[in-house]
């Protein structure tokens, strides 16, 4: 039967429930902050300005929080919303390409995504925040302008393939 060592943890103990030991800084406490008191009662013109400019404050955190991510985190990393909007970007962006035709791209691109094929780094050059090429992408055109684009993602062979050709004998 095997016995367990049992671990000793030194833990600051409060020596009250109402008084931390430590704050989240990690110095000690030795006497409660007094209680903050509103000077006097807020109106309603108060709340109806200050909800409006913490809106805007809230929504331009918001925003540029959304850019450092979008700017920052490797492909690997981004969300499900954020690839639709890089991918979004690329097609508009993709020359020769018709808003019917960018549509169906997009479209394809997205289907391509929900299916795994677009997930890893050797799939997409991805730099400073934009899509730079999707390797193995092709747009094959019949040449007859009533017959729209095809889409198509070719994936390179991971493996050598055997052939009879190359065996020894």
């Amino acid at each position: 039967m095997f016995r367990v060592n049992t671990t000793r943890r030194n833990v600051k103990r409060a020596p009250s429930p109402f008084r931390p030991a430590t704050d989240i800084s990690g110095t000690t406490l030795f006497a409660m902050p007094p209680p903050i008191v509103p000077e006097s009662k807020p109106s309603a013109a108060m709340f109806s300005l200050s909800n409006s400019s913490l809106e805007k404050t809230f929504t331009n955190l918001f925003d540029a929080e959304t850019a450092v991510a979008m700017t920052t985190k490797p492909w690997l990393r981004l969300e499900r919303g954020i690839r639709l909007q890089k991918y979004r970007a690329f097609t508009d962006a993709y020359p020769s390409l018709s808003t019917e035709e960018g549509a169906r791209l997009y479209d394809f691109l997205v289907a391509a995504n929900d299916t795994k094929q677009l997930n890893t780094k050797a799939a997409i050059n991805y730099e400073n925040g934009k899509i730079l090429a999707i390797k193995g992408l092709k747009i094959i055109r019949t040449g007859d302008p009533a017959v729209p684009a095809v889409f198509k993602i070719d994936t390179g062979r991971q493996t050598k393939r055997h052939t009879p050709s190359e065996e020894k004998t």
